[in-house]
């Protein structure tokens, strides 16, 4: 049997729509999981005006509702109620096609020695769902590769819920008590990253599922609260990657990996001021970086263009012409 887990926060927009996705599977061997998370909308009604079908046509459905406290805590919460093999996750606003529980679950079960596949799907937009022309993963690479802790870990590989399968005897030696770090995200990066640390992961090149892109999610914020907004989720990310550095690494690493997660961030952070020209926090950013000794030719380009344009044309052309300058002789300038 497969556990599916949804944590919900005022998703009276979408959870229909992803129960039916659930309802539409070839496989109805699940374990479906809800977790409403403290909302406010019609949520909690909608789940319920569900209830009645999926207790009837898929193998088991609990329903969990909590206080406000996090997709961390209500990911613990239905860990604990867990009883499948395997386990995926899907975000509420999200849909799954209707053989992702069946083809990724018999993929597991032919291939014993893996502790977790992935597939691809399809990025779409909230008002066409049915235009499905860009897929997740393109890079041949990656589609081979069953090593990908490191990728997951650089943040250089997706890590939607819908894409993923974990075999529950793995996350069991992870975590033996269910529990992950509390926090208010970021409960995928957990289960699978640290999935991907200990086992290998297979992957299967079929869309089976649409990750669906919001374009209100920020619309409402004025400009300077969405930048505050993307910058506090990526502390808690950074956090994140911390504490499971400290939870899992082995001490004599633990230095090791937490300087590349402070450059990882220093430079997730300068893209974020330069996106908002924010030129003040875009200069600390460049110097904490350039401090840390790795700057690369397109941050500079970046960085440049909105600090000092004569510049920026100097570095595009050099570039064109494929020599690489010395970061120094430009960052004087910027400075004089």
């Amino acid at each position: 049997m497969v556990s599916l887990i949804i944590p919900c926060y005022n998703a009276e927009k979408y959870i229909g729509r992803c129960l039916d996705s659930v309802l539409n599977q070839t496989d109805r061997n699940i374990e479906l999981i809800v977790v409403n998370d403290g909302s406010t909308d019609k949520t909690a009604r909608i789940i319920e005006d569900y209830r009645h079908v999926l207790e009837s046509d898929i193998t088991r459905f609990i329903y969990i509702s909590q206080e406000n406290e996090g997709v961390g805590a209500a990911c613990n919460n239905a860990l604990k109620k867990v009883t499948g093999e395997f386990l995926t996750l899907l975000d509420a606003d999200d849909i799954m096609l209707p053989e992702s529980i069946e083809i990724r679950r018999k993929w597991l079960e032919e291939h014993s020695t893996y502790g977790l596949v992935r597939t691809n799907g399809y990025y779409v937009t909230e008002d066409n769902l049915e235009l499905c022309n860009r897929l997740l993963e393109v890079n041949e690479y990656m589609k081979n590769k069953e090593n990908v802790f490191n990728e997951l870990f650089n943040g250089t590989t997706y890590l939607w819920p819908g894409t993923y399968m974990i075999r529950m005897n793995v996350l069991d030696k992870l975590y033996p008590d269910r529990e992950i770090y509390p926090s208010r995200n970021g409960q995928n990066m957990q289960l699978v990253m640290m999935a991907a640390y200990v086992s290998k992961a297979g992957f299967i090149d079929i869309p089976l599922m649409k990750y669906v892109l919001q374009k209100e999610s920020l619309s409402h914020f004025s400009s300077g609260n969405v930048m505050q907004k993307e910058l506090n989720a990526m502390e808690g990310y950074k956090d994140i990657r911390k504490h499971l550095v400290k939870q899992f690494m082995n001490e004599d690493d633990q230095d090791k990996w937490n300087d590349k997660i402070d450059k990882l961030y220093a430079n997730i952070y300068l893209d974020i001021a330069l996106k908002h020209k924010d030129k003040d926090f875009a200069k600390s950013c460049y110097e904490n970086i350039k401090h840390k000794g790795n700057i690369e030719i397109n941050q500079q380009i970046n960085y440049y263009k909105l600090m000092n344009p004569v510049v920026y044309w100097c570095l595009r052309i050099i570039r064109k012409l494929g020599w690489r300058p010395k970061k120094e002789n430009y960052d004087k300038k910027i400075n004089d």
